[in-house]
């Protein structure tokens, strides 16, 4: 019996130790975890201290103010994108939701399309001269798309839409195409695709139909489109030149003051109505107004993202309701004020 209870004392006194190099094993993979939970939780404190940057970290309002910096200082670098972290990823988001690169890769496409179809109609323009006594040298696209006061009053209404893709030469071209390239992409961005585009018909409509309501003269404009661009740049930067580089404005502020004396220039060479660039920089900063979005900073989190700087585009139903209210605004004046109609024989550009 004495070497079995000895046998049984051996086995016990096995099955203790085994389970305390198993309660040390588990100690020390929870003391591993432990350390590695204070790793990470020291590297997001570093990460937090340098948007701090030496300010108070008891003080929730220097915080507050210390990230609304950061976020400022990331508008500026990067106008359209605003930082949301989570432990894996980056995101981009708007104001009705996530935005990724496609509303990016779509505003890059219409810009490119808007210029394509500039450049197509003038080389379609120069190669189809068409001589007329009363109109020296038109081109075709001209002469079934001018505007022409005798022929709307005729009906043929859509010349108050397409003059806003003719152009009366190489230079009147390059200056449209120069500022879509130039303003266009701030433009899109800043208001969204839908948007945009909505600014570029309502410009280049406004400039037309006060071109129709001033001169009886043809003309052309090509250009109102991009001055229409330009004012709804200066709105947006109106109303959010709290948060927007002085420097960056200055530089396309002079840009947008060249781009006006170039139209002025052209006018006196072409049939262009300076009229038309006037309306059409107007309407785009009314219309702006109405519809530009404000860029803000703000930090909260929700579903486990953090957002830090906030900004949404322009609501494209809002957008669109304020487009409709403009047109037919525009379309009334047509009810107060009566077109000049000039000499001009409509017979002799059918």
């Amino acid at each position: 019996m004495k070497p079995y209870r000895r046998m049984l004392k051996c086995a016990s006194f096995l099955r203790s130790i085994s389970a305390n190099s198993s309660q040390r094993e588990k100690s020390s993979k929870f003391v591993l975890k432990s350390s590695s939970r204070e790793k990470q939780l020291q590297s997001l404190d570093s990460y937090f201290g340098k948007f701090k940057g030496g300010i108070d970290h008891n003080s929730p309002s220097s915080l507050n103010k210390d990230v609304a910096s950061s976020a400022s200082r990331d508008e500026r670098s990067h106008p359209t994108r605003y930082i949301v972290e989570n432990n894996e990823q980056e995101k981009v988001v708007d104001h009705g939701g996530l935005k990724t690169d496609n509303d990016e890769t779509c505003g890059l496409y219409l810009i490119s399309t808007m210029t394509s179809i500039n450049i197509a109609v003038y080389l379609f323009e120069i190669a189809s001269p068409v001589k007329n006594s009363d109109l020296d040298l038109f081109s075709l696209p001209a002469l079934y798309g001018a505007k022409i006061n005798h022929l709307i009053l005729y009906g043929e209404w859509w010349r108050l839409l397409t003059p806003m893709f003719l152009h009366t030469g190489m230079l009147h071209t390059g200056l449209g195409c120069w500022v879509l390239l130039t303003f266009g992409p701030q433009v899109c961005r800043a208001y969204g695709p839908f948007t945009f585009f909505l600014i570029y018909i309502l410009g280049g409509l406004s400039g037309n139909l006060t071109s129709f309501l001033h001169t009886a003269d043809p003309t052309v404009g090509g250009t109102g489109p991009a001055f229409g661009i330009i004012g709804a740049w200066l709105m947006y930067h109106y109303q959010n030149k709290h948060a927007m580089s002085k420097d960056g404005f200055e530089s396309m502020y002079q840009k947008a003051v060249v781009a006006t004396a170039l139209g002025f220039v052209l006018s006196a060479f072409g049939p262009i109505d300076d009229w038309t660039h006037l309306a059409s920089v107007f309407t785009g900063i009314a219309y702006g107004f109405f519809i530009c979005p404000t860029l803000q900073s703000e930090t909260g989190e929700e579903n486990g993202v953090t957002l830090i700087g906030y900004r949404g585009n322009a609501d494209p139903f809002k957008s669109f309701v304020f487009f409709s209210i403009f047109v037919l605004v525009l379309s009334s004046l047509l009810l107060v004020f009566e077109p000049p109609v000039g000499s001009l024989a409509v017979d002799t550009l059918v």
